[in-house]
Protein backbone atom coordinates (compact mmCIF):
# COMPACT_ATOMS: atom_id res chain seq x y z
CA UNK A 1 0.00 0.00 0.00
CA UNK A 2 2.79 2.40 0.79
CA UNK A 3 4.37 1.77 -2.58
CA UNK A 4 1.06 2.43 -4.35
CA UNK A 5 0.57 5.69 -2.46
CA UNK A 6 4.10 6.74 -3.31
CA UNK A 7 3.48 6.05 -7.00
CA UNK A 8 0.26 8.10 -7.00
CA UNK A 9 1.90 11.04 -5.27
CA UNK A 10 4.76 10.97 -7.76
CA UNK A 11 2.30 11.03 -10.66
CA UNK A 12 0.40 13.95 -9.14
CA UNK A 13 3.53 16.03 -8.55
CA UNK A 14 4.79 15.34 -12.08
CA UNK A 15 1.43 16.47 -13.52
CA UNK A 16 1.53 19.75 -11.56
CA UNK A 17 5.06 20.51 -12.70
CA UNK A 18 4.20 19.80 -16.35
CA UNK A 19 1.16 22.08 -16.20
CA UNK A 20 3.18 24.89 -14.65
CA UNK A 21 5.85 24.64 -17.34
CA UNK A 22 3.33 24.77 -20.19
CA UNK A 23 1.59 27.81 -18.71
CA UNK A 24 4.82 29.77 -18.44
CA UNK A 25 5.82 29.03 -22.04
CA UNK A 26 2.43 30.09 -23.35
CA UNK A 27 2.37 33.35 -21.41
CA UNK A 28 5.89 34.44 -22.29
CA UNK A 29 5.54 34.09 -26.06
CA UNK A 30 8.46 36.40 -26.86
CA UNK A 31 11.01 34.08 -25.19
CA UNK A 32 9.92 31.04 -27.18
CA UNK A 33 9.34 32.54 -30.62
CA UNK A 34 12.13 30.58 -32.30
CA UNK A 35 10.01 27.41 -32.20
CA UNK A 36 6.48 28.73 -31.70
CA UNK A 37 4.98 31.87 -33.17
CA UNK A 38 6.95 34.93 -34.21
CA UNK A 39 10.36 34.16 -35.62
CA UNK A 40 9.55 30.99 -37.54
CA UNK A 41 6.39 32.59 -38.96
CA UNK A 42 4.11 35.51 -38.17
CA UNK A 43 0.56 34.33 -37.49
CA UNK A 44 -2.52 36.52 -37.37
CA UNK A 45 -6.27 36.23 -37.98
CA UNK A 46 -7.86 38.37 -40.70
CA UNK A 47 -11.65 38.22 -41.19
CA UNK A 48 -11.98 34.68 -39.84
CA UNK A 49 -8.98 33.23 -41.73
CA UNK A 50 -5.68 32.51 -39.97
CA UNK A 51 -2.59 33.41 -42.03
CA UNK A 52 1.01 32.46 -41.41
CA UNK A 53 3.62 34.73 -43.06
CA UNK A 54 7.11 33.29 -43.47
CA UNK A 55 10.24 35.46 -43.44
CA UNK A 56 10.89 35.01 -47.19
CA UNK A 57 7.46 36.39 -48.22
CA UNK A 58 5.49 33.17 -48.71
CA UNK A 59 2.41 32.33 -46.64
CA UNK A 60 0.04 29.60 -45.58
CA UNK A 61 -3.50 29.82 -44.18
CA UNK A 62 -6.14 27.87 -42.33
CA UNK A 63 -9.88 28.57 -42.56
CA UNK A 64 -11.37 27.93 -39.16
CA UNK A 65 -14.98 28.02 -40.41
CA UNK A 66 -14.54 25.75 -43.44
CA UNK A 67 -11.46 23.74 -42.46
CA UNK A 68 -11.29 20.26 -40.95
CA UNK A 69 -11.91 19.35 -37.34
CA UNK A 70 -8.49 19.95 -35.84
CA UNK A 71 -8.84 17.76 -32.76
CA UNK A 72 -9.93 14.70 -34.73
CA UNK A 73 -7.20 15.10 -37.36
CA UNK A 74 -4.48 15.57 -34.78
CA UNK A 75 -5.60 12.53 -32.82
CA UNK A 76 -5.61 10.42 -35.97
CA UNK A 77 -2.27 11.77 -37.17
CA UNK A 78 -3.62 13.47 -40.31
CA UNK A 79 -1.70 16.71 -40.98
CA UNK A 80 -3.78 17.94 -43.95
CA UNK A 81 -5.09 20.98 -42.09
CA UNK A 82 -3.62 24.10 -43.74
CA UNK A 83 -3.57 24.99 -47.42
CA UNK A 84 0.07 24.03 -48.02
CA UNK A 85 -0.18 20.86 -45.96
CA UNK A 86 -2.66 19.44 -48.46
CA UNK A 87 -6.20 20.37 -47.43
CA UNK A 88 -8.45 21.32 -50.36
CA UNK A 89 -9.51 24.99 -50.13
CA UNK A 90 -9.87 25.49 -53.89
CA UNK A 91 -13.57 26.31 -53.60
CA UNK A 92 -12.67 29.51 -51.69
CA UNK A 93 -9.40 30.50 -53.40
CA UNK A 94 -8.78 32.53 -56.57
CA UNK A 95 -5.59 32.31 -58.65
CA UNK A 96 -4.01 34.72 -61.13
CA UNK A 97 -2.16 34.06 -64.39
CA UNK A 98 1.08 33.30 -62.50
CA UNK A 99 -0.57 30.71 -60.26
CA UNK A 100 -0.46 32.94 -57.16
CA UNK A 101 -3.35 33.28 -54.73
CA UNK A 102 -4.98 36.70 -55.18
CA UNK A 103 -8.06 36.22 -52.99
CA UNK A 104 -9.13 33.90 -50.18
CA UNK A 105 -12.92 33.93 -50.02
CA UNK A 106 -13.43 37.75 -49.97
CA UNK A 107 -9.99 38.72 -48.54
CA UNK A 108 -7.69 40.22 -51.22
CA UNK A 109 -4.00 39.29 -51.35
CA UNK A 110 -1.42 41.62 -52.93
CA UNK A 111 2.15 40.94 -54.03
CA UNK A 112 5.23 43.02 -54.78
CA UNK A 113 7.29 42.80 -57.98
CA UNK A 114 9.16 39.73 -56.73
CA UNK A 115 6.08 37.70 -55.82
CA UNK A 116 6.31 38.29 -52.07
CA UNK A 117 3.06 38.97 -50.27
CA UNK A 118 2.77 42.67 -49.43
CA UNK A 119 -0.79 42.97 -48.14
CA UNK A 120 -3.47 40.61 -46.86
CA UNK A 121 -6.76 42.35 -46.17
CA UNK A 122 -5.85 45.36 -44.03
CA UNK A 123 -2.46 44.02 -42.86
CA UNK A 124 0.62 45.35 -44.69
CA UNK A 125 3.96 43.50 -44.90
CA UNK A 126 7.33 45.19 -45.54
CA UNK A 127 10.77 43.72 -46.24
CA UNK A 128 14.38 44.80 -45.89
CA UNK A 129 17.13 44.80 -48.52
CA UNK A 130 17.88 41.12 -47.79
CA UNK A 131 14.30 40.07 -48.58
CA UNK A 132 13.29 39.36 -44.98
CA UNK A 133 10.12 40.52 -43.27
CA UNK A 134 10.67 43.65 -41.19
CA UNK A 135 7.10 44.68 -40.49
CA UNK A 136 3.73 42.92 -40.28
CA UNK A 137 1.04 45.48 -39.58
CA UNK A 138 2.27 47.26 -36.45
CA UNK A 139 4.71 44.48 -35.51
CA UNK A 140 8.38 45.37 -36.13
CA UNK A 141 10.77 42.44 -36.60
CA UNK A 142 14.45 42.83 -35.64
CA UNK A 143 17.42 40.74 -36.80
CA UNK A 144 21.01 40.46 -35.64
CA UNK A 145 24.13 40.98 -37.74
CA UNK A 146 23.75 37.47 -39.20
CA UNK A 147 20.18 38.21 -40.40
CA UNK A 148 18.69 35.93 -37.80
CA UNK A 149 15.58 36.78 -35.84
CA UNK A 150 16.40 38.39 -32.50
CA UNK A 151 13.20 40.00 -31.16
CA UNK A 152 10.09 41.97 -32.10
CA UNK A 153 8.35 45.12 -30.90
CA UNK A 154 4.75 46.26 -31.13
CA UNK A 155 1.78 44.22 -32.24
CA UNK A 156 0.10 43.46 -35.57
CA UNK A 157 -3.27 45.14 -34.91
CA UNK A 158 -5.89 45.51 -32.21
CA UNK A 159 -7.26 42.06 -33.02
CA UNK A 160 -3.82 40.39 -32.88
CA UNK A 161 -1.97 41.98 -29.97
CA UNK A 162 0.18 38.96 -29.11
CA UNK A 163 0.86 35.44 -30.25
CA UNK A 164 -1.50 32.72 -29.01
CA UNK A 165 -0.35 29.16 -29.48
CA UNK A 166 -2.69 26.72 -31.20
CA UNK A 167 -2.05 23.00 -31.87
CA UNK A 168 -2.40 23.31 -35.64
CA UNK A 169 0.30 25.99 -35.90
CA UNK A 170 2.87 23.22 -36.20
CA UNK A 171 1.27 22.22 -39.51
CA UNK A 172 1.88 25.57 -41.24
CA UNK A 173 4.57 25.11 -43.83
CA UNK A 174 6.21 26.82 -46.80
CA UNK A 175 4.67 25.97 -50.20
CA UNK A 176 6.22 23.29 -52.34
CA UNK A 177 8.67 24.29 -55.04
CA UNK A 178 6.04 23.74 -57.75
CA UNK A 179 3.76 26.21 -55.96
CA UNK A 180 6.36 28.87 -55.24
CA UNK A 181 5.74 32.37 -56.66
CA UNK A 182 8.77 34.20 -55.18
CA UNK A 183 11.57 34.93 -57.65
CA UNK A 184 14.84 36.85 -57.37
CA UNK A 185 13.98 39.15 -60.27
CA UNK A 186 10.93 41.39 -60.67
CA UNK A 187 8.32 39.89 -62.96
CA UNK A 188 4.99 41.33 -61.73
CA UNK A 189 5.57 45.06 -62.21
CA UNK A 190 3.27 45.32 -65.25
CA UNK A 191 0.48 43.00 -64.19
CA UNK A 192 -2.85 43.60 -62.45
CA UNK A 193 -4.75 40.42 -61.59
CA UNK A 194 -8.50 40.05 -61.94
CA UNK A 195 -10.44 39.46 -58.75
CA UNK A 196 -14.04 38.28 -58.66
CA UNK A 197 -16.59 38.93 -55.97
CA UNK A 198 -17.03 35.90 -53.78
CA UNK A 199 -20.70 34.90 -53.83
CA UNK A 200 -20.50 31.09 -53.87
CA UNK A 201 -17.76 28.44 -54.01
CA UNK A 202 -15.76 28.06 -57.22
CA UNK A 203 -16.19 25.01 -59.42
CA UNK A 204 -13.37 23.27 -61.35
CA UNK A 205 -10.79 25.51 -59.72
CA UNK A 206 -7.58 23.55 -59.06
CA UNK A 207 -4.12 24.57 -57.90
CA UNK A 208 -1.59 24.02 -60.66
CA UNK A 209 2.15 24.43 -61.08
CA UNK A 210 3.03 28.12 -60.97
CA UNK A 211 4.69 30.10 -63.75
CA UNK A 212 7.81 30.54 -61.60
CA UNK A 213 8.29 26.78 -61.40
CA UNK A 214 7.68 26.46 -65.17
CA UNK A 215 10.02 29.29 -66.14
CA UNK A 216 12.71 28.93 -68.78
CA UNK A 217 15.87 30.63 -67.74
CA UNK A 218 15.30 34.00 -66.09
CA UNK A 219 12.01 34.90 -67.80
CA UNK A 220 8.66 34.25 -66.16
CA UNK A 221 5.65 34.34 -68.49
CA UNK A 222 2.07 34.27 -67.31
CA UNK A 223 -0.45 31.72 -68.49
CA UNK A 224 -4.20 32.24 -68.66
CA UNK A 225 -4.87 28.59 -67.89
CA UNK A 226 -3.46 29.13 -64.38
CA UNK A 227 -5.95 31.87 -63.52
CA UNK A 228 -9.37 31.32 -62.00
CA UNK A 229 -12.24 31.77 -64.42
CA UNK A 230 -15.37 33.55 -63.30
CA UNK A 231 -17.31 34.59 -66.38
CA UNK A 232 -20.62 34.64 -64.51
CA UNK A 233 -19.19 36.54 -61.52
CA UNK A 234 -18.85 40.31 -61.17
CA UNK A 235 -15.34 41.64 -60.80
CA UNK A 236 -14.13 42.91 -57.48
CA UNK A 237 -12.43 46.29 -57.92
CA UNK A 238 -10.00 46.17 -54.99
CA UNK A 239 -6.88 48.34 -54.88
CA UNK A 240 -4.03 48.38 -52.41
CA UNK A 241 -4.36 51.12 -49.80
CA UNK A 242 -0.63 51.39 -49.17
CA UNK A 243 1.19 54.69 -49.62
CA UNK A 244 4.37 54.80 -51.65
CA UNK A 245 7.32 55.66 -49.43
CA UNK A 246 10.75 56.99 -50.36
CA UNK A 247 12.65 54.45 -48.32
CA UNK A 248 14.34 51.96 -50.63
CA UNK A 249 14.68 49.32 -47.95
CA UNK A 250 10.93 48.73 -47.80
CA UNK A 251 10.76 47.04 -51.15
CA UNK A 252 7.16 45.88 -50.96
CA UNK A 253 5.72 49.35 -50.83
CA UNK A 254 7.89 50.58 -53.69
CA UNK A 255 7.43 47.42 -55.76
CA UNK A 256 3.75 46.79 -55.39
CA UNK A 257 2.25 46.11 -58.78
CA UNK A 258 -1.18 47.38 -57.85
CA UNK A 259 0.15 50.76 -56.80
CA UNK A 260 1.85 51.51 -60.09
CA UNK A 261 -1.15 50.40 -62.10
CA UNK A 262 -3.42 52.53 -59.96
CA UNK A 263 -1.07 55.50 -60.24
CA UNK A 264 -1.28 55.64 -64.03
CA UNK A 265 -4.99 56.45 -64.13
CA UNK A 266 -4.57 58.78 -61.18
CA UNK A 267 -2.14 60.92 -63.15
CA UNK A 268 -4.60 61.07 -66.03
CA UNK A 269 -7.45 61.91 -63.74
CA UNK A 270 -5.33 64.54 -62.06
CA UNK A 271 -4.66 66.24 -65.40
CA UNK A 272 -8.32 66.07 -66.30
CA UNK A 273 -9.16 67.43 -62.89
CA UNK A 274 -6.73 70.32 -63.43
CA UNK A 275 -8.30 71.04 -66.82
CA UNK A 276 -11.76 70.86 -65.28
CA UNK A 277 -10.69 73.19 -62.52
CA UNK A 278 -9.26 75.61 -65.07
CA UNK A 279 -12.46 75.50 -67.12
CA UNK A 280 -14.50 75.98 -63.98
CA UNK A 281 -12.35 78.93 -62.94
CA UNK A 282 -12.75 80.44 -66.40
CA UNK A 283 -16.48 79.90 -66.32
CA UNK A 284 -16.60 81.38 -62.86
CA UNK A 285 -14.65 84.41 -64.04
CA UNK A 286 -16.97 84.86 -67.01
CA UNK A 287 -20.05 84.45 -64.92
CA UNK A 288 -18.63 86.75 -62.28
CA UNK A 289 -17.92 89.44 -64.88
CA UNK A 290 -21.35 88.93 -66.34
CA UNK A 291 -22.97 89.13 -62.97
CA UNK A 292 -20.87 92.15 -62.13
CA UNK A 293 -21.91 93.84 -65.41
CA UNK A 294 -25.52 92.99 -64.70
CA UNK A 295 -25.14 94.35 -61.22
CA UNK A 296 -23.61 97.57 -62.50
CA UNK A 297 -26.34 98.08 -65.07
CA UNK A 298 -29.03 97.40 -62.55
CA UNK A 299 -27.41 99.64 -60.02
CA UNK A 300 -27.03 102.42 -62.58
CA UNK A 301 -30.67 102.13 -63.51
CA UNK A 302 -31.67 102.26 -59.93
CA UNK A 303 -29.41 105.21 -59.28
CA UNK A 304 -30.80 107.17 -62.24
CA UNK A 305 -34.28 106.39 -61.06
CA UNK A 306 -33.60 107.44 -57.52
CA UNK A 307 -31.28 110.42 -58.11
CA UNK A 308 -32.75 113.83 -57.27
CA UNK A 309 -31.65 115.24 -60.64
CA UNK A 310 -34.54 113.56 -62.38
CA UNK A 311 -37.09 114.44 -59.74
CA UNK A 312 -35.78 117.93 -58.93
CA UNK A 313 -36.91 119.58 -62.20
CA UNK A 314 -40.48 118.54 -61.59
CA UNK A 315 -40.31 119.93 -58.10
CA UNK A 316 -38.68 123.17 -59.33
CA UNK A 317 -41.25 123.58 -62.05
CA UNK A 318 -44.04 123.10 -59.62
CA UNK A 319 -42.49 125.53 -57.21
CA UNK A 320 -41.80 128.01 -60.01
CA UNK A 321 -45.35 127.75 -61.29
CA UNK A 322 -46.72 128.19 -57.82
CA UNK A 323 -44.40 131.12 -57.23
CA UNK A 324 -45.40 132.63 -60.54
CA UNK A 325 -49.09 132.16 -59.79
CA UNK A 326 -48.58 133.66 -56.38
CA UNK A 327 -46.66 136.63 -57.82
CA UNK A 328 -49.30 137.13 -60.50
CA UNK A 329 -52.06 137.14 -57.94
CA UNK A 330 -50.09 139.55 -55.83
CA UNK A 331 -49.50 141.84 -58.83
CA UNK A 332 -53.12 141.62 -59.77
CA UNK A 333 -54.23 142.41 -56.26
CA UNK A 334 -51.79 145.32 -56.02
CA UNK A 335 -52.84 146.60 -59.41
CA UNK A 336 -56.48 146.35 -58.46
CA UNK A 337 -55.73 148.21 -55.24
CA UNK A 338 -53.87 150.95 -57.09
CA UNK A 339 -56.66 151.27 -59.59
CA UNK A 340 -59.17 151.63 -56.81
CA UNK A 341 -57.02 154.21 -55.12
CA UNK A 342 -56.64 156.16 -58.38
CA UNK A 343 -60.34 156.02 -58.97
CA UNK A 344 -61.08 157.22 -55.50
CA UNK A 345 -58.53 160.02 -55.84
CA UNK A 346 -60.03 161.16 -59.14
CA UNK A 347 -63.45 161.22 -57.64
CA UNK A 348 -62.27 163.22 -54.71
CA UNK A 349 -60.52 165.68 -57.00
CA UNK A 350 -63.58 166.11 -59.13
CA UNK A 351 -65.71 166.70 -56.14
CA UNK A 352 -63.32 169.37 -54.95
CA UNK A 353 -63.40 171.07 -58.35
CA UNK A 354 -67.13 171.17 -58.52
CA UNK A 355 -67.74 172.36 -54.99
CA UNK A 356 -66.67 176.14 -55.45
CA UNK A 357 -68.84 176.61 -58.49
CA UNK A 358 -71.77 175.39 -56.63
CA UNK A 359 -70.91 177.69 -53.75
CA UNK A 360 -70.55 180.69 -56.07
CA UNK A 361 -73.86 180.06 -57.71
CA UNK A 362 -75.55 180.10 -54.45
Amino acid sequence: MKQILAIFTAILFSGFTAQANTSTTQDNSNSNTATRGYGNSFIFVEQGVEFSIFPDGQFDFYMMNYGPNVNVNINHGNTSISFNSGYDYDAYVQYDAYGAIVQVEHIPVFYDYYGRVSQIGNVFINYNSFGLVTRVGGLYVHYNRYNRFSHYTGFINVYNRFYVYRPWHANFRIPHFNHCVVFNRPYRQHYTPIRYQYTRPFVNNHRRTTAVANRRGNTVTRNRSLATRGNDRPRNAVTANSIRSRNRTTTTVNRNNTIRTTNTPRTNTSSTRVQKNRQQSRNNNVTSTRTNSNRTTVSNKNRTATTPRVTSPTRNRNTVSTNRSRSNTQVASTSSRTNRQVASNTRSSNSNKTSPSRSSRR
